[in-house]
C-alpha cells in the first residue's frame, strides 16, 4: 500500500483524479459483479435441477408399464423421447432387485457408474404402478449447457465492463481535465512570471469553484504585486516632492543618453541648474513653503522643455536637465535662458510672494567630455562658473 501511495503522489493531479476514481469504480463494480454472478450460478442450477426433476417424474409415469411388463421395446421408445434434452446424456430404467432394465444413451458409451460430478447431474427415481414398486429410473444430465449460459452471461458481464470502465475512463479524463485545466494554467502561468519576472500577466477565470477563486485570488495578488513595485519604483526613481525623476533615474538615464549619442555620432547636453537664494526661502517661510518651491521650479521647467528632454530633481535645490536631439549650441543658450526667465519670475505660494533665481551650467558630448563622469563633471563646473558671476546666469563649460 505504502509503495502504491509513493507512486501515486509522483503523478500529476489529473492523473491521480483519474486513477483514483478509476480505483473507485473497480472496488464498486467488483462485489456487485461477483454477486450477479453467483446469483446466476446458483439460478440456473436450480432452474436445471428442477427440470431434471419434471423429467424424472414423466420418464417414470411413462415407462411404468413398460417395466411392469418387462417390454424392453416399449420401455427404449419411451426414453428416446427425452432426445431432444439438451441436458441428457443417459437414461436407465432399474428394477426392484436393482439390475439395470433398459437404458437410453445421448452418445453411445459404457453406463458410467452412478457418481454426482461437476460436470454431470444424476437423479434415481423410483417406479410406482397402482402403489406397487416397479423400479426405477436414473437419468444422468450434462451441465455443459448451463455452463455454456454461464460463459455467455460472464461474456456479456465482462464486455459491458469492459464498456463500462472504457466510458467512465473517457469521462473520468473529461471532467478531471475540466477540473486541472485551470491548475495547469495556474502553474505555467506562475512558473512564466518567475521566469520573466512579468506581474501584467492574469489568469481568466473559466469557473466559479474554488480553482475559480484561485485564479481569482492569483489575480488579485498580482495586481497587488504590480501596486507594490510601482511604489517601489516610484521611491527609487522618483522625488517625493517634485514627482519628477530623481538623482538614481538620473544616473541611469544619463549613461543611456550618452550612449546613444556616442552610437548615432549626435550630441549630448546637460544642464546642471542650482537655485539661488532657495535657502534664504527655506529658512525664513519653512520646509513647507521650501517644497511647495521646488514643486513649482519643476512644473516650470516641464512647461518651458521639449517631450524628449528630460528633467531631473538630482539634491536640495539642484536640478539635471538632459537635452537630446539638438540641433546647435545656440539651440541650448535658448533654452537656459528660457529656464532663467521662468525661474526667477515671482510666485505666490499661499500668500508669500516667493522670488528665486537659477545658475545654469551646461557641458556637452561629446564636445566637453568622453564619458559620462566627465559630461557631469564639466557641466558642475561651468554652473559654478555661472555661480561667480551673479544670479540667473549660465555658462557653457570651456576647456
Amino acid at each position: 500500500m505504502n509503495l502504491f501511495l509513493q507512486w501515486l503522489g509522483k503523478k500529476s493531479v489529473q492523473q491521480k483524479l483519474v486513477i483514483s476514481n478509476l480505483l473507485v469504480l473497480i472496488l464498486v463494480a467488483t462485489p456487485i459483479t461477483l454477486t450477479m454472478l453467483t446469483y446466476e450460478y446458483f439460478a440456473l442450477r436450480s432452474h436445471l435441477l428442477n427440470e431434471i426433476r419434471v423429467q424424472a417424474t414423466i420418464a417414470g409415469e411413462s415407462t411404468s408399464a413398460a417395466l411392469a411388463f418387462e417390454d424392453k421395446t416399449a420401455a427404449f421408445e419411451t426414453l428416446s423421447v427425452f432426445r431432444d434434452s439438451p441436458y441428457l446424456l443417459e437414461m436407465h430404467l432399474i428394477l426392484p432387485d436393482g439390475t439395470v432394465f433398459q437404458s437410453y444413451f445421448k452418445d453411445t458409451h459404457k453406463v458410467p457408474e452412478e457418481i454426482a460430478t461437476f460436470l454431470t447431474i444424476t437423479i434415481k427415481k423410483p417406479i410406482y404402478l397402482r402403489d406397487e414398486f416397479v423400479g426405477s429410473i436414473m437419468i444422468v444430465n450434462t451441465l455443459e449447457v448451463f455452463y455454456s449460459r454461464l460463459m455467455l452471461y460472464v461474456s456479456i458481464v465482462i464486455l459491458v465492463s469492459f464498456i463500462g470502465v472504457v466510458f467512465a475512463r473517457w469521462m473520468i479524463a473529461k471532467t478531471s481535465k475540466t477540473i486541472t485545466e485551470p491548475i495547469v494554467l495556474l502553474t505555467k502561468m506562475t512558473k512564466k512570471i518567475m521566469k520573466e519576472k512579468d506581474y501584467n500577466t492574469s489568469i481568466p477565470i473559466s469557473s466559479e469553484d474554488e480553482i475559480g477563486s484561485l485564479s481569482s485570488s492569483f489575480n488579485e495578488m498580482m495586481s497587488q504585486i504590480r501596486i507594490r513595485d510601482l511604489s517601489l519604483r516610484n521611491l527609487a526613481y522618483y522625488d517625493r516632492v517634485t514627482g519628477i525623476a530623481n538623482r538614481h533615474f538620473f544616473e541611469e538615464r544619463i549613461v543611456q543618453s550618452v550612449h546613444n549619442a556616442g552610437q548615432y555620432g549626435s550630441n549630448c547636453y546637460l544642464l546642471m541648474i542650482d537655485l539661488d537664494d532657495f535657502k534664504i526661502v527655506n529658512d525664513t517661510l519653512g520646509h513647507h513653503i521650501g517644497d511647495l518651491l521646488l514643486k513649482n521650479v519643476s512644473q516650470k521647467l516641464s512647461a518651458i522643455l521639449r517631450r524628449d528632454d528630460s528633467i531631473f530633481r538630482i539634491g536640495g535645490d539642484e536640478f539635471a536637465v538632459i537635452v537630446e536631439h539638438i540641433e546647435n549650441e545656440d539651440s541650448v543658450k535658448q533654452i537656459a535662458q528660457k529656464i532663467i526667465e521662468s525661474i526667477s519670475t515671482p510666485v505666490d505660494l499661499e500668500g508669500h510672494i516667493v522670488k528665486v533665481g537659477a545658475s545654469i551650467g551646461i557641458s556637452s558630448f561629446p564636445t566637453h567630455s568622453t564619458d559620462v563622469i566627465t559630461l557631469m563633471s564639466t557641466a558642475d563646473t561651468a554652473m559654478y562658473v555661472a555661480k561667480g558671476k551673479g544670479k540667473n546666469n549660465f555658462s557653457i563649460f570651456v576647456g
